[in-house]
């Protein structure tokens, strides 16, 4: 399954607001359930701050991939932000993050969560791609960047 698949415009943020990793889960966390139209009741925030405690989800590169699986959430979804500040995320390569990536799955997920983690990942090493993500002027711009992207890097 691809990135672009568990997103709407909606879904995407061109101006996160956030400048630390807790607001800026916070922030990701509201507009993935506005834009999904989960009611999880603070429970995706809890998952997905349970899984950042473990390990940073900062994957370099400018990159945060935040995720999660919760009871409430019934089909896999995304939302992504882009920060033109950058957010102090903790990440692996100690550089500050400008796209963040959250990703939610049902509870009984699992093969599925992980091969959509890989291709996310995959996508995102490209630095043309995160380039081309981050300089697009509006949701739809992302969104066919986004696809694009996934024709030429994900089979």
């Amino acid at each position: 399954m691809r990135l672009s698949e568990l997103l709407n415009a909606n879904a995407v943020t061109l101006r996160l607001k956030a400048s630390a990793k807790r607001e800026a889960l916070v922030e990701m966390t509201d507009l993935l359930e506005a834009a999904h139209g989960f009611h999880s009741q603070g429970e995706i925030l809890d998952r997905v701050m349970r899984r950042e405690a473990m390990m940073t989800t900062g994957i370099g590169n400018g990159v945060a991939i935040p995720h999660g699986k919760a009871r409430s959430v019934d089909h896999m979804a995304a939302a992504i932000g882009v920060s033109s500040e950058g957010i102090e995320f903790e990440s692996e390569d100690g550089q500050p993050v400008f796209l963040v990536v959250l990703f939610v799955s049902p509870e009984n997920t699992s093969t599925h969560h992980v091969r959509v983690l890989a291709n996310i990942s995959r996508l995102l090493k490209e630095e043309s791609v995160r380039r081309n993500l981050r300089e697009a002027r509006n949701p739809e711009a992302f969104m066919a960047a986004l696809h694009a992207a996934e024709s030429a890097y994900i089979p």
